[in-house]
């Protein structure tokens, strides 16, 4: 059974295990499509570009995917086509999204998964960018990862959005949790975290991906699907 994103082939799975025929292609309606909508609606007309900040490649080559089906392309350092490829991986260009999690980008650092400080530092530099739209995030959660990564992103998130705001502008922020409530993280604490910080929250990567998109091109018929 195909699947374009993780989040259909999890649909396909729960079909499946119940007898049932997985639709093909289908996703959920987004959650909180007013607050999607309301978001779209603060952004100035120089903001148009959707960054995405990954700590991983799998979730950032499915943004690509999503972004794709879209009729949005986007630059990478793991790009979907070659021609996309970033000539440099610092510097974003038009739609981007960054695997931060690559040989090139850990040298003499640790994964992004467990050293926040460059995403960190990476989130100021495009909020600092006018055609800046929408900053997209995903968090993972589990062994291995940062012991508590809202720690890190919540002050991140507030400084972003108020260096954005100084320049008169307004930066949504969305992300998605890759966690269960049994990580030592507990993925509603972190949620719950995130959200206090003015974070929309989409309840998987795909999702996130999707809403991100229809914030940067303020589509709002997207934003219901």
């Amino acid at each position: 059974v195909p699947a374009a994103t993780l989040e259909e082939a999890a649909a396909a799975g729960v079909a499946l295990a119940r007898g049932e025929t997985p639709g093909r292609g289908e996703t959920a309606p987004l959650p909180d499509a007013e607050r999607v909508r309301a978001e779209a609606a603060r952004l100035g007309p120089e903001q148009r570009y959707i960054r995405g900040l990954f700590s991983g490649g799998t979730l950032c080559s499915e943004a690509q995917v999503v972004w794709r089906e879209r009729g949005l392309a986007a630059y990478s350092n793991v790009p979907l086509d070659a021609a996309r490829r970033l000539g440099d991986p610092g510097e974003s260009r038009e739609h981007t999204a960054v695997d931060m999690g690559t040989d090139e980008l850990t040298v003499g650092r640790p994964h992004p998964m467990i050293d926040f400080r460059y995403r960190v530092e990476r989130l100021r530099r495009e909020a600092r960018d006018p055609a800046t739209a929408v900053v997209l995030l995903d968090v993972v959660l589990g062994y291995g990862a940062h012991p508590d990564p809202a720690s890190a992103l919540v002050p991140a998130v507030r400084e972003a959005r108020a260096l954005a705001e100084r320049e008169g502008r307004y930066l949504p922020v969305v992300a998605s949790v890759c966690g269960t409530e049994g990580d030592p993280q507990r993925r509603s604490a972190q949620e719950a975290r995130l959200r206090e910080a003015g974070v929309l929250l989409m309840p998987s990567n795909a999702a996130a991906a999707r809403a991100a998109a229809a914030i940067a091109t303020r589509s709002a018929g997207e934003a219901g699907r």
